[in-house]
């Protein structure tokens, strides 16, 4: 599996070095990946793979000032002499690093534990090849740098399927999981950003749009939604009121114009005096993106499978036809239920052929 390992180990340095560049851009978050455990399920190399695919995925999402804490110079001097299961662990990992982590201006950093890799075979219903699957399972734990709580923790499993080798396989379930990130991220990481300006004033003078840092490269689509806060210090506490509701409605590099669908009046008398705005993500647009995205996905599924089954029909005979009808009738199913299952074998047959 060492092609395999060298081709995500590489992308994975070279989206990092990308990340170290967008350091100084404000609506970039700074996030440090700390270097993963694995079980005795897992080699080193495997763990090691699926660690760049975490950072990859990150940094697909646009969002991040990434710091890899095995190649940052200070970080790694940290750990160039501990066992990775002890620099990691719950009870060590800000005690041992927080003047550092904080010293490069970072707010969360994510462990992870390698938890399993598997192969198996099966052999399609559809077109009676063998194909390899490899099926991996990763944990992954993001904490608050400030005061050591743990904000977000979950457990990855993907799968992937190759009709060639267990390499192959385990490739294709490396990018499985570097699509997973994209969830991930937004479930764990809120996106905050702030107003460059407003758009000009009709006849009433009334504010209809306006325009916030960050657009393509940080993952906005058209139509996302946004709340709008003013801060609020009361004690060492910082405390946000949502003051009006933004939707994206032009998306571009580094910015994004945004219709004010609520809250214009407070919008433009606090951006005027020049309070500070926070602007966020709603995390239930985030929820309809993802859906939409399955609903491609699935859909696309779908088609490709039909295709197949209408080559062979021809050639088939009448129970062969059956089965295929069956099957046809259990993805209505799965798209009905809005659950796609990757490691379905009809599915991996005609995603790998």
């Amino acid at each position: 599996m060492k092609n395999v390992f060298r081709t995500f180990l590489t992308a994975a340095a070279v989206f990092v070095t990308l990340g170290a560049a967008a350091q100084e851009d404000p609506s970039k978050e700074t996030v440090i990946i700390n270097p993963f455990a694995c079980t005795d399920a897992v080699s080193q190399a495997a763990c090691d793979n699926m660690r760049a695919a975490v950072l990859s995925g990150f940094s697909d999402r646009g969002r991040f000032h990434i710091v890899d804490a095995l190649t940052d110079e200070t970080l790694s001097k940290l750990y160039a002499d501990r066992n990775a299961e002890d620099v990691v662990n719950d009870a060590n990992w800000k005690s041992e690093s927080e003047a550092a982590y904080k010293a490069l201006g970072a707010k969360k950093v994510v462990i992870g534990q390698a938890n399993n890799v598997s192969f198996s075979t099966f052999k399609s219903d559809i077109d009676g090849k063998m194909y390899n699957k490899a099926e991996v399972t990763l944990a992954l734990k993001v904490y608050n740098i400030i005061d050591g709580a743990m904000v977000g923790s979950e457990t990855i499993a993907v799968t992937g399927v190759d009709a060639d080798s267990k390499d192959g396989a385990f490739n294709d379930a490396m990018k499985d999981l570097r699509k997973a990130m994209t969830k991930f991220v937004d479930n764990h990481f809120k996106f905050e950003t702030y107003i460059l300006e407003l758009g000009e004033a009709d006849k009433k003078g009334r504010v209809k749009d306006l325009y916030i840092s960050g657009g393509s490269e940080m993952g906005v689509a058209k139509k996302t939604r946004f709340k709008v806060y003013t801060e609020r210090k009361i004690g060492p506490k910082v405390t946000k009121s949502e003051i009006g509701t933004l939707v994206a409605v032009e998306v571009m590099e580094g910015v994004t114009k945004c219709q004010v669908a609520a809250g214009e009046e407070a919008i433009k008398e606090k951006f005027n005096s020049g309070e500070k705005l926070i602007v966020i993500v709603d995390k239930h647009s985030i929820a309809r993106l993802h859906s939409k995205e399955y609903t491609r996905s699935a859909l696309a599924i779908h088609h490709a499978y039909r295709n197949r089954c209408n080559h062979h029909r021809d050639a088939r005979d009448k129970r062969r036809d059956y089965r295929c009808a069956d099957s046809d009738n259990a993805y209505d199913i799965q798209l009905k239920g809005n659950s796609h299952d990757h490691s379905q074998q009809h599915s991996a047959a005609y995603q790998h052929n």
